[in-house]
């Protein structure tokens, strides 16, 4: 593991216990829910899919997922430990799980992911893509295990359109590197574009918090 990944998991190990008061943050929580519920919308599950959920933290969005199928497979993945066993305890308390859908949380790199080749028909990541140390290799690696034309829906930050957004951007970007080795400059689009069919589809704040669409070719 390289000395950058290391960073980034030992970050999340240590946030652990306060990661979802900090995600449920007044004023911030309601509107990242929203962007997350509208990202998760745009993928379009169906039943029968296999659905991966690259990141995922604590599993916030892993109940939204299954609430929306009746059988399939759905994969919550993350290389911390930690968040992984806070995604397992929030699975627990959901009741009335469909029978049909097999759920399964799995702790994966994705820049070297254990999952076999053209796998999983629909992927969704958020907030992920700015944090993995090496961008390219992620991107490699979910053109891998992603069926041709299936679907990746991308939720994230970068840059604003706006001028008057730097204002703001400067000191998330300068903080976000400091406190969390979490690169929100990067341009996540054209990384995504040298495997994938991108379609931008909803932008906030300036711009500074985007949805982007990949298809597999």
């Amino acid at each position: 593991m390289s000395t950058k990944k290391k960073k980034v998991k030992k970050r999340y190990e240590r946030w652990t216990p306060l990661y979802d008061k900090i995600d449920n943050f007044p004023f911030i929580s309601r509107y990242q829910k929203k962007w997350k519920k509208n990202a998760l919308e745009a993928l379009d599950l169906s039943d029968g899919d296999k659905v991966l959920d690259i990141g995922t933290g604590t599993g916030e969005i892993l109940p939204w997922i299954v609430d929306r199928m009746e059988e399939g497979e759905v994969i919550a993945s993350d290389i911390s430990e930690g968040m992984l066993e806070r995604a397992r305890g929030r699975l627990k308390k959901l009741e009335n799980l469909p029978l049909g859908v097999d759920i399964k949380v799995v702790k994966d790199d994705i820049e070297s992911s254990k999952f076999p080749d053209d796998h999983f028909d629909k992927m969704i990541a958020t907030f992920t893509f700015t944090t993995v140390p090496h961008l390219e290799k992620a991107v490699s690696e979910c053109s891998r295990i992603l069926r041709s034309g299936g679907k990746m829906i991308i939720l994230d930050t970068g840059r604003p359109d706006s001028v008057y957004g730097y204002l703001l951007f400067y000191p998330m970007m300068i903080s976000a590197k400091v406190f969390g080795k979490t690169h929100i400059d990067r341009n996540v689009k054209n990384a995504l574009a040298e495997k994938f069919e991108v379609q931008p589809i909803q932008k906030n704040m300036m711009g500074m918090a985007y949805t982007l669409e990949c298809r597999s070719p």
